[in-house]
C-alpha cells in the first residue's frame, strides 16, 4: 500500500517552503460527498484511471446522478471505445459502511448490465436533461472522428458483457484494503475491473488547494483457476479457464442450474471458528470460494458429478497462487498437520499444493456431504488464514 510524506510549497527564492495542511473531506468548507462528485465529474483527469485499467481511458464526462433500478451512481463516464466508468464517491468510515459502499457499486453495475444502449441514452438524457445521442456526443469531444454506429455497437457490447470500471472515491482510504478486495474479486460475476482511489486534499493556508488523487488497491482480470480435482493416487488440480464468466455470458439460470444453486446454498451459511471469516459465495457452477486475507486468493470447495468426486483446495489468482504456495510450502509439514488428514496434493505443473478431496459414492446423502465440505473449510480456514494475514502485513 503506497505511503506519503508532506507536501511542501516553496514560497521564494531564498528556499523558504511552506508545509501543507492535511483537508480531510466531510470537515471544512462543505467538501463533502456531493462536493467530491462534482469536482471528479468537472475534471475527470483526476481520475488516475491509467494506473487502474487504461483500457478504459480516456474518460468524457456524461452526467452525474445517473438513475438505475439500484439507486443512483454518483458519476458515470464513457470512453470513446465505448465503456463505462462508474464512480461512487464516499467518506471512509466504518467497515460496515465499507462494505456497504462495494454491495452498492456491485448493484449498480448488475443493473447497468442489463441496458441496452437505448437504455442507457434514455437515462443519461433524463439526468442531463440534453436531447439526442448523448454518451456519443460526450466521447466525440475526445474524439472527432469517432464514427457513431460503431461506438454504439461497441457501447452496446461492453454493456452486455459487464465491461465497466467500477471506483470507489474518498478520504483517507487505508484499513481494510484486502478484505475488501477479496470481497470484489468473489462477486466478479460480470467481466468488470474495480479500484480505490484515495482523493487526498491539502490546504496551503490562503493560496490554494491541492488535490492529490491516489490508487491504493485495484483488481486484476482473472481468467483462469483450479477448479477440478482428479480422484485417484497421484491426483492433480487441473487448471481450466472459467470463460463463460469471463465473458460475462453467465446470465440467467436454467434449471440445471438453479438445483446446482440450491445444492450450495446451505454451505453459504456456515459459520466458522474464526469469527473474522466470512462465509462462502457460489460460484457457477459448480463450487463456493471463501475469500482468504490475501489479495487474489481464496478457498474453493467443490463437486463433480462427473469423476465423482467433491474437496477442498486453496488457488487463487495464477501469479499470486505461486508466490503465496512457495512461501507457504516452507512451513509445508506443519501445514498439513493442522489439515484434514490426507490433505496433499499436487496442482497440474506439478508444483505442491493444499488440497483434500473425497468420493461422492463415500457419503449416504448430500446433507452428509456438505457437512463433511463444511468441516474440511474450517480447517482450511483455521490452518490457513493466519498465515495468509502475517503474509498480507
Amino acid at each position: 500500500m503506497p505511503t506519503y510524506g508532506n507536501i511542501l510549497l516553496k514560497q521564494d527564492e531564498n528556499g523558504a517552503f511552506t508545509t501543507a495542511r492535511r483537508a480531510p473531506l466531510g470537515f471544512t468548507d462543505g467538501r463533502n460527498e456531493a462536493w467530491l462528485r462534482d469536482l471528479l465529474a468537472g475534471h475527470p483527469d483526476l481520475l488516475p484511471i491509467e494506473e487502474v485499467d487504461p483500457s478504459f481511458a480516456p474518460l468524457a464526462p456524461l452526467c452525474t446522478e445517473l438513475s438505475t433500478e439500484a439507486g443512483p451512481v454518483d458519476a458515470v463516464f464513457i470512453s470513446p471505445s465505448g465503456r463505462l466508468t462508474l464512480v461512487e464517491c464516499k467518506l471512509w468510515r466504518n467497515p460496515e459502511a465499507r462494505r456497504k459502499v462495494i454491495a452498492q457499486i456491485l448493484d449498480y453495475a448488475r443493473a447497468v448490465s442489463g441496458w441496452s444502449y437505448a437504455d442507457l441514452q434514455r437515462r443519461v438524457a433524463t439526468a442531463t436533461g440534453r436531447k439526442g445521442n448523448v454518451p456519443f456526443e460526450a466521447a466525440r469531444e475526445l474524439q472527432p472522428d469517432l464514427d457513431e454506429s460503431a461506438f454504439v455497437d461497441a457501447t452496446a457490447r461492453a454493456l452486455r458483457e459487464g465491461r465497466f470500471l467500477l471506483l470507489i472515491a474518498g478520504d483517507g482510504i487505508r484499513e481494510g484494503i484486502t478484505g475488501m478486495a477479496d470481497l470484489i474479486t468473489r462477486n466478479a460475476a460480470l467481466g468488470f475491473s474495480f479500484g480505490l482511489v484515495e482523493v487526498a486534499l491539502y490546504q496551503f493556508g490562503e493560496q490554494g488547494l491541492v488535490v492529490q488523487p491516489r490508487v491504493v488497491a485495484r483488481t486484476e482480470t482473472i481468467e483462469r483457476t483450479f477448479v477440478h480435482l482428479q480422484a485417484g493416487e497421484g491426483g492433480a488440480l487441473q487448471e481450466v479457464a472459467e470463460e463463460a464468466e469471463a465473458r460475462g455470458e453467465v446470465r440467467g439460470e436454467s434449471s440445471t442450474m438453479a438445483d446446482e444453486r440450491a445444492w450450495w446454498e446451505p454451505l453459504t451459511r456456515i459459520r466458522f471458528d474464526d469469527p473474522e471469516q466470512e462465509a462462502p459465495t457460489y460460484r457457477p457452477r459448480n463450487h463456493v470460494r471463501v475469500p482468504m486475507p490475501y489479495p487474489g486468493i481464496w478457498l474453493t470447495a467443490y463437486r463433480s458429478m462427473g469423476d465423482g468426486v467433491c474437496g477442498v483446495f486453496f488457488t487463487g489468482a495464477k501469479s499470486e497462487a505461486r508466490q503465496v504456495l512457495e512461501r507457504l510450502n516452507e512451513e509445508r509439514e506443519q501445514i498439513l498437520a493442522e489439515l484434514p488428514e490426507g490433505s496433499d496434493n499436487r496442482r497440474s505443473s506439478g508444483e505442491l499444493g493444499f488440497a483434500s478431496y473425497a468420493q461422492l459414492s463415500d457419503f449416504t446423502s448430500d446433507d452428509e456431504c456438505r457437512e463433511w465440505l463444511a468441516q474440511q473449510l474450517n480447517q482450511f480456514v483455521n490452518a490457513l488464514r493466519p498465515r495468509l494475514k502475517t503474509l498480507a502485513r
